[in-house]
């Protein structure tokens, strides 16, 4: 983790609101004698699925730090595996993997929605969107600006060609629309902007969220490459 990182206090609140017999089986996950953390738990939901273009799934590390100062013993545990037996990432992946199946089996209700309230944020490492636009040929381009027609209805609904914007991840990982992607797509994609603004700021059957609309426009988008 790196130097400075604060600590995100939802993950004490999850530990706390464990019953006892997931604390303990949390617990256990970082006792110096267990191998446990060198796997995944093979029936946690995949933390890197395949998602539209647009869209940014990762670990959040703050969870993490979280983590690490809430568990007895987690920090050295992470100490002692690191990287002699895995690399950091994967630590985590195997942790926060074993944590939502502790989790999924003792109090499901404290499992967060698949769908974030916090849907929308910023990818600083790239720009999904603007690096797969830049290398399409015209015929892609000209697909992708069709959703943007003034005629056009698709945008009313997301694409069940492409894979799901904000699929099931494990406690710890974060997934949101990335604002950057968004903002380079209204910038790029000819008469996108007019549609975003017609169809959010109207009235009627033909108005969304802010939120479906980028979904709806990603997932499509993804479907035409």
């Amino acid at each position: 983790m790196g130097a400075g990182q604060s600590a995100d206090t939802s993950f004490g609140e999850l530990y706390a609101a464990l019953p006892d017999v997931g604390r303990a089986q949390v617990d256990a996950l970082a006792e110096k004698a267990d191998a446990t953390l060198l796997q995944p738990h093979p029936a946690a939901p995949d933390p890197f699925p395949t998602v539209p273009v647009g869209v940014t799934m990762r670990l959040n590390h703050a969870v993490a730090q979280g983590a690490l100062s809430t568990v007895p013993r987690l920090q050295r545990k992470h100490y002692e595996m690191i990287p002699k037996s895995v690399e950091e990432p994967a630590f985590f992946v195997n942790f926060f993997s074993h944590v939502t199946v502790i989790v999924n089996a003792t109090a499901p209700n404290l499992l967060p929605p698949p769908e974030p309230e916090m849907w929308k944020g910023t990818d600083e490492s790239h720009n999904s969107f603007e690096e797969v636009w830049v290398e399409l040929g015209d015929d892609k381009k000209a697909a992708i600006a069709a959703l943007a027609a003034r005629d056009s209805d698709v945008l009313l609904g997301p694409s069940t060609a492409s894979p799901p914007a904000f699929p099931p991840l494990p406690v710890g990982f974060e997934i949101f629309v990335d604002e950057g992607a968004a903002v380079s797509a209204l910038r790029l994609v000819p008469g996108l902007q007019a549609k975003f603004y017609a169809m959010t700021s109207g009235s009627g059957a033909k108005k969304v969220s802010e939120k479906d609309f980028w979904v709806n426009f990603f997932t499509h988008a993804t479907a035409a490459l």
